[in-house]
């Protein structure tokens, strides 16, 4: 069983959570994230930033090809045949 701290410092969140520091700080500053300071360490309040991860919408994930057609190919060009040197 594991147990979920209530507050949690920026490291450990960004374990906990998969964002990164700068994302983490990111989201601070937009207010999406909140966090108490207890002294000079900020601590990430935990549940709020789960709850706010969970309301993200889904991934969309495409393989970037849109499935275009694939081009069809040209034909290829017969060999050159060797020319008789000139005389």
């Amino acid at each position: 069983m594991s147990i979920t701290p209530r507050y949690s410092p920026i490291a450990d969140w960004c374990a906990l959570s998969g964002m990164s520091r700068s994302c983490t700080y990111e989201a601070l500053g937009r207010g999406d994230l909140k966090a108490i300071k207890l002294g000079v360490r900020t601590l990430i309040d935990v549940e709020a930033g789960l709850a706010w991860l969970a309301s993200m919408p889904p991934a969309e994930i495409t393989t970037g090809r849109r499935h275009r057609p694939r081009p069809a190919e040209a034909p290829r060009a017969a060999a050159p045949t060797p020319q008789s040197p000139r005389q």
